[in-house]
Formats: structure tokens, C-alpha cells, sequence
């Protein structure tokens, strides 16, 4: 059941949705598809800001790092929409620059990548928080440098409208493939609310990345405008991935992974960083050898790359350098740990031993105190004795007194809770001892 503020975005989603695609069906190439196309696409991706902000209000740890980033994933989709309908709904004409607007746009499914990798449906992803974030700095550097080094030169370096725009749709292509077979692994290996969410974003993705390759195909052919026809699937894409989002806002990190599991995660994240450094000089290979490209933009690419694997070997440097810093923090708990096993185990021998001592103590007591209490009453019978001359009975009474102290140290044996007992002749005087006394 979605919640009350969930369901009015989704209501007005799909009532947006309906109108836009009643509108590209009904309009012909005109100012008011182009007007009511940009205003769908902007209501659309200013739901899913909102059902974003929503999430990571009520979540912590790795999930709500995960619905920031798709904040920020999702402000940058509206921030190219925006740039799109500020040139074409006010200005009244193209954009002066669609570089600009195709940047921002490529920037989302590279955030969202990120924030996949936190992991948001693990209580594990809590403990490596730090990682995640370098891995997240590390994975946006990477589509970043693949973006200046197949479609930037296109643009800035030559004005080729029809290779700057081939190799944007197709990267952009390759990158929402990508957030599509990583929400697929997830689904797979995730149970309950987490996999039908990751189901249903998956799906959303898919549908939206297809949507654009046919806009991009549509575009290079001329039959492309905004409001047209070709706007419908996108918007069906926004519009899956807006239930996705809407079903998920109550979600929690879960206990599902086991720590092998998560380990395994962390060795392919790591392995996933040297395959992007080591991409980086065969992309740089790749350049010199292709000899279609102008000699212009095959140096642009080799001084980019360049300054790439500068840049990723810092952060590289700075994983290992965190990554020796919790392993020395490891070390020093284990051996803070040991050392306190150490004294738990010193201090259970000694109570054993103590209790042992304890137990034989009160075994020894209690055989002693058995012929102390014969002699104390014996004594108590002979010194009740009238034919005994004084001198004997005193030498009785004597006995029943160092009999006393006998029984006082024995008892002392057998710790401080020991307390005379009534029935216990020799600790509590008979009335023999009474008239010896007199």
C-alpha cells in the first residue's frame, strides 16, 4: 500500500503521461507539442526529485546514499530538460550548444551506477562506507573520461554534428546498459520488497534506454521533433521507474548477505578499478592507430587520457592508502582483542582454581567440624560427671573451649556467610557448659 504523498505523485505521473502522449498523437510538428513534450518531461523528472528526497528522508546508512545520489542522478536529467525547453519553448529555437544538455543527461545513469554500488538493500554496505565513496569518485571519473574521449572532440575540437551525435547516443547506450544489467544482478541475487523494487527499476531502464536509442536513430534520420511520438517511450520509462521509486520508499537495509558474499562484492568492485585503469592506455592505443579520426582529436585524446590515468592512479593510490589504514586498525583490535582473551582466560583459571580451592576448603570444614562436635559434646558429658574432682572438670571445660576456637577457624574456612547453626552442639552451648561455667 503506498503512502498518501506517494500516491499523488504517481496519480499525477501518469495523468502527465496520458496527456503528452494524447498530445503527440493529436499535434502535428508545432510550438505547442514542443511546448507540452518539454513540460511533460520536466513534470515527470520533478516527480522523481521528490519521490527521491522522500526516500532519503526516512532512510540511513547505504540506502539513503543511494537515494541521494539518485537525487543528484535525477537533478541532472532536469537540469538537461530544462536547458532543452529554456532554448526551445522561450528562445524559440534550437540549442546554441547541445553539448551542454547532452552532458548533463549522460551524467544520470553514471550517478545511478554509483549509487548502485552502495548496495542499499545490505546491512554489510554500512561497514565500508568509505570505499563505496572512492569507488563512486573512481566509477564517475571513468564515464567521465570515456565521454571527453568519444564525444567532446566531436564538438570542441571539430564541428561534427553527425559524429558528436552518433557516438553520444551510442555511449549513452552502452552506459544505461549498464545500470540495466546491474539492477538484473541485484534482482537476481535479492529477496522479497528489494526484489520486486529492483524488478521494477530494471524494467523502467530498459524502457527508457531503449526510448532513446530510437530518439537518437530518429534524430540522425530528421524525423525527430520535440512532442513527437518518439517522446511517448521515455515517458512510459519515467513513468515504470516512478512506480519503482514510489514502491520503495519504505525499504530497509536487510541482513540477507553473508560476509563472504559481501567480500566478494568488494574483490570485484576492486577488480572492476584496475579494469578502468587498465582500459585507459588501451583506449589511448586505440586512438593513435585509428587513422579515420582527424590528427586533431587523436592528440586531444592522448593528452586526455594522460591526465586520466594521472588522476585515477591518484585515487587508485588513495584506495590502497585507506584501505592499509583499516587494515592496521584491524591489526590493532585483533591484538587488543587477543590480549583481553588473554586476561578473561587468566582470570576464569584463577576462579576455577579458587573455586576448587573452595570446594575443598568447605569438604575439609566439614570433616574436621564432624569430630570437633564428638569431643565438644563428649566433654560436655564428662565435665557433667560428678564423680570428677574440680581440677578435672576444669580441664573439661577447657576442652569444650579450645574445641570453640577449633570450630571458629573452620568456619572461617568456609567463608563469611557461614553462621552458627541451631543444631550444631558445639556452636551453640549446651546447658552442661552453662553449670561448668557456675
Amino acid at each position: 500500500m503506498l503512502a498518501r504523498t506517494q500516491s499523488i505523485c504517481l496519480k499525477v505521473a501518469i495523468v502527465t503521461a496520458v496527456a503528452q502522449t494524447l498530445a503527440a498523437f493529436a499535434l502535428k510538428e508545432s510550438y505547442g507539442a514542443t511546448v507540452i513534450g518539454d513540460i511533460a518531461s520536466l513534470i515527470l523528472t520533478g516527480v522523481l526529485l521528490i519521490l527521491c528526497g522522500l526516500n532519503s528522508r526516512s532512510s540511513t546508512g547505504p540506502a539513503r546514499m543511494f537515494w541521494l545520489l539518485n537525487t543528484a542522478a535525477f537533478t541532472f536529467l532536469f537540469s538537461s530538460y530544462s536547458y532543452w525547453s529554456y532554448s526551445e519553448v522561450l528562445l524559440k529555437k534550437s540549442a546554441p550548444n547541445p553539448l551542454i544538455g547532452d552532458g548533463f543527461f549522460f551524467l544520470m545513469p553514471a550517478l545511478m551506477l554509483a549509487a548502485l554500488a552502495f548496495r542499499p538493500h545490505s546491512e554489510s554496505a554500512a561497514s565500508d562506507l568509505r570505499f563505496r565513496r572512492i569507488d563512486f569518485a573512481f566509477l564517475l571519473s571513468w564515464w567521465l573520461c570515456l565521454y571527453c574521449y568519444f564525444v567532446v572532440p566531436w564538438l570542441t575540437v571539430v564541428n561534427n554534428f553527425a559524429s558528436y551525435n552518433r557516438a553520444n547516443y551510442f555511449l549513452v547506450l552502452a552506459e544505461q546498459s549498464s545500470v540495466v544489467l546491474v539492477l538484473l544482478v541485484l534482482w537476481r541475487r535479492t529477496t522479497g520488497p528489494w526484489r520486486r523494487f529492483y524488478g521494477h527499476a530494471c524494467l523502467g531502464n530498459m524502457v527508457f534506454a531503449l526510448a532513446n536509442l530510437i530518439q537518437g536513430l530518429a534524430l540522425a534520420a530528421g524525423k525527430y521533433y520535440s512532442g513527437s511520438i518518439f517522446d511517448v517511450p521515455p515517458s512510459l520509462g519515467d513513468l515504470w521507474i516512478i512506480y519503482a521509486f514510489a514502491i520503495g520508499s519504505n525499504l530497509e537495509p536487510s541482513s540477507d548477505l553473508a560476509p563472504v558474499e559481501s567480500d566478494r562484492q568488494g574483490l570485484w568492485t576492486a577488480r572492476l578499478g584496475m579494469i578502468a585503469i587498465v582500459s585507459l592506455p588501451l583506449l589511448a592505443i586505440y586512438g593513435y592507430l585509428e587513422d579515420s579520426d582527424p590528427g586533431v582529436i587523436i592528440t586531444f585524446r592522448l593528452r586526455l587520457i594522460l591526465g586520466a590515468m594521472f588522476f585515477l592512479g591518484a585515487l587508485g593510490f588513495l584506495r590502497l592508502y585507506v584501505l592499509e589504514r583499516e587494515l592496521q586498525r584491524l591489526v590493532a583490535l585483533t591484538e587488543s582483542s587477543y590480549e583481553s582473551l588473554k586476561t578473561v582466560q587468566e582470570r576464569i583459571a584463577l576462579s576455577q582454581k579458587l573455586a576448587a580451592l573452595g570446594r575443598l576448603s568447605s569438604g575439609a570444614a566439614h570433616e574436621i567440624n564432624n569430630p570437633l562436635t564428638a569431643i565438644f559434646g563428649y566433654s560436655g558429658l564428662l565435665a557433667d560427671n560428678p564423680s570428677l574432682s574440680p581440677q578435672e572438670r576444669r580441664l573439661a571445660y577447657e576442652i569444650q573451649q579450645q574445641v570453640r576456637l577449633a570450630q571458629s577457624a573452620v568456619s572461617s574456612m568456609r567463608g563469611p556467610a557461614s553462621s552458627p547453626s541451631a543444631d550444631n552442639p558445639a556452636q551453640n552451648p549446651s546447658s552442661s557448659s552453662v553449670r561448668i561455667m557456675e
